[in-house]
This record gives structure tokens, sequence and C-alpha cells, in this order.
């Protein structure tokens, strides 16, 4: 049950932050919608193809309905917001978190091997927002923000290591490492911090 709330809470989440992306290239609501849909359901859709399996989106009418009053609902109420840059991407660390964790339990689930849950936990995190920053031509945040997919990693890393290896109880992990990619993806911005980068002259 857990599970499928933490579905909705990361779909909602990431809604907003594609909506919201949609309303700061002036799109129009067709445009607003698309960019929401996408980056709600497009890292579960990648990650159920590479899984040989129908995208849940396609069965479950729920979440595809979710994302989509969540979409609109960003666009009529959002039309007032000056600064979308950082609310885009505090939506956007919730979803990051949420659907790391989703991922992870879901290649738990197909027994995969410890490289292969952090694969699909990554995927299911950040391809949505790929797929979000490609539509409006934006180099996307995975390749250049602040400290992003290595939380996914060490996230999906800890969750992997936890459910093996004890005893706790699997809602208390997945709540601690969504709180703990959350808050680590929020500092990240907040203090501007980066993986090592290669400067080269000018460029």
């Amino acid at each position: 049950m857990f599970i499928e709330i933490l579905n909705i809470l990361g779909t909602i989440a990431f809604a907003i932050s594609g909506g919201l992306k949609g309303l700061k290239y002036h799109l129009d609501v067709l445009g607003v919608m698309i960019l929401g849909i996408m980056v709600a359901v497009g890292g579960g859709i990648v990650r159920d193809i590479i899984l040989n399996k129908v995208p849940e989106v396609f069965i479950k009418k729920e979440v595809i309905l979710i994302a989509i009053g969540t979409t609109f609902l960003t666009f009529i109420l959002g039309q007032t917001i000056e600064n979308y840059s950082r609310i885009i991407k505090f939506f956007d660390a919730i979803g990051l978190a949420v659907f790391t964790i989703i991922g992870a339990k879901i290649a738990i689930d197909f027994n995969l091997s410890i490289i292969g849950v952090i694969f699909i936990a990554t995927i299911t995190a950040t391809a949505g927002g790929v797929i979000r920053d490609m539509l409006v031509k934006e180099i996307p945040f995975i390749l250049k923000e602040e400290i992003y997919a290595t939380f996914c990693i060490i996230g999906a890393l800890i969750y992997y290591f936890l459910l093996k290896n004890t005893n706790l109880n699997e809602e208390m992990i997945s709540y601690a490492i969504i709180i703990f990619i959350f808050v680590g993806r929020l500092l990240a911005v907040r203090f501007d911090l980066h993986m090592p980068r290669r400067k080269i002259g000018n460029i």
C-alpha cells in the first residue's frame, strides 16, 4: 500500500515540476500538459520497457489521471509565480527521492543484482526529467546540475543493503532514504555542490 502512496506523491511532484517548466518557457496549455505528463510517467515507462513489461501507466489509469489533473492545476495556479527555477528544483527533488525507492523496490522484486537495482532506480527517478528538459532544449539536470543522480545511486545502494541484510521495516527504510535523498538534493542546490568538472580554456 505504501508504494501506491509513494507513486501518487512522486507523480504529483514530477507533474508540478514539468508543468512549471512549461510555464517558464511560456508554453500553451497543451505544451504544459505534455511536459507535466511526460516527466510524471516517463521514468516508469522507460523502466518497464527495460524490464520487458507493459508500462503500468497503460494499465492503471489512476496514475495518468493524477498527472493530467495535477498538470492542469499547475497551469491554472502557476501563472503568478515569478521564480520558477527554485520551485521546479524543489518538486523535482521530491520526485527524485520517491521514484528512486519505487524503482529500487521493483528491481529487487525482479531479483536483479545490486547493479541492476541501482540502474533501474536511477532510470525510474531521472528519465522523466531528461525527457522534460530535452523537450525544451535544456541540458538535463542529470548532466549539469548540482549533485543529482549520485543521490539515486547512493539511495538505491543503501536500500538494497538494508533490505537484504537487516530486519528493519521496509517502510521505515524507504521513508528514511527518501528524506535523505530529498534533503541532500536541496542542500546540493542551496550550496551549489557539484561533482568534479573539467574546464578547458574558456569553454
